[in-house]
């Protein structure tokens, strides 16, 4: 199975600050350049982005995204530009998988929730899989329920960190919201791959990782990201390590123990990176476990 470390090559086909390599979209805005993704450059000379939806003003505060926070203007105002906007890049690249993420509104958030679905419903018209990283929603059902009906292929919602750390580094999130969020999934919409990633480097002690990997695996999460926390100023959470290779491939070590089905893990992996490719990784191991199982009837 599956997913390595993500190598980092000596000699990049693309580079870290170069602007004329990044994919333009006619105003639509990218989670990308929003929070200064450091595998921008690279995704763009694939031809993708994650499309963020909602604005660009986040009602919630987290202490390690770069995504401006303040009071949004009301979704009634933008939702029909963002869906056509994203509807019409999808046809004019020919997009066969997209990856929407949105800010957190919870100033309205049954809104969010049916603009993600407009949008996902849209998209799937034109044979487009559909990748949806989404907030929590106060993991209010009514919500939830409108995201998932519209039947995206994936939802991803990022536990970010470990529970200790959670208050400080999220403090409008709940950890246990999180896992709550994909109970609700598991149990109600189980056919919807469900996906989730943290980070390294905010003060988490290596124990702590592997109780949060144990609270994913019990989740029925599938999909999981790794990667290293890279402060955006100084005025966001302090980085206090930062890991070597070694340490994220000794973290692998500990997911392979486990049930999860594909994973990314690496210093500039973000929930986000390459996902159609792991997404391709989670068909072929399932296709591995369907095969071993017929094989087991077979030797009975």
């Amino acid at each position: 199975m599956s997913s390595a470390v993500h190598p980092i090559s000596k000699k990049l086909p693309w580079s870290f600050d170069d602007p004329t390599q990044l994919i333009s979209y006619k105003n639509v805005h990218t989670v990308c350049e929003e929070s200064r993704c450091p595998n921008r450059n690279e995704c763009s000379s694939w031809g993708v982005a994650t499309f963020l939806v909602g604005g660009r003003e986040c009602t919630r505060n987290c202490k390690f995204c770069h995504v401006s926070t303040g009071k949004p203007i009301p979704l009634a105002h933008i939702v029909d530009k963002e869906h056509d906007d994203i509807v019409r890049a999808a046809k004019e690249r020919n997009y066969k998988y997209l990856v929407i993420t949105s800010v957190a509104r919870d100033d309205d958030e049954a809104g969010l929730a049916a603009h993600f679905a407009r949008i996902t419903e849209s998209l799937n018209a034109l044979g487009v899989t559909v990748e949806l990283l989404i907030p929590d929603f106060h993991a209010r059902h009514e919500h939830l329920s409108v995201v998932a009906e519209a039947n995206p292929a994936v939802i991803a919602h990022n536990i970010e960190t470990v529970e200790r750390l959670s208050p400080r580094i999220r403090p409008q999130a709940r950890y246990s919201r999180s896992l709550k969020f994909f109970d609700f999934f598991c149990k109600k919409y189980p056919h919807i791959v469900r996906k989730s990633g943290f980070m390294v480097g905010l003060g988490e002690e290596r124990e702590e990782i592997n109780t949060l990997l144990g609270d994913m695996e019990k989740a029925q999460i599938e999909i999981i990201t790794i990667g290293q926390y890279l402060r955006p100023t100084t005025k966001h959470a302090e980085l206090y390590k930062n890991y070597s290779m070694a340490e994220f491939r000794e973290i692998e070590v500990e997911i392979k123990k486990r049930n999860f089905l594909a994973w990314e893990v690496g210093p500039f992996v973000r929930s986000s990176y390459m996902a159609e490719a792991t997404m391709q990784k989670l068909q072929a191991e399932l296709l591995q476990r369907s095969k071993m199982r017929v094989e087991e009837i077979k030797q009975r």
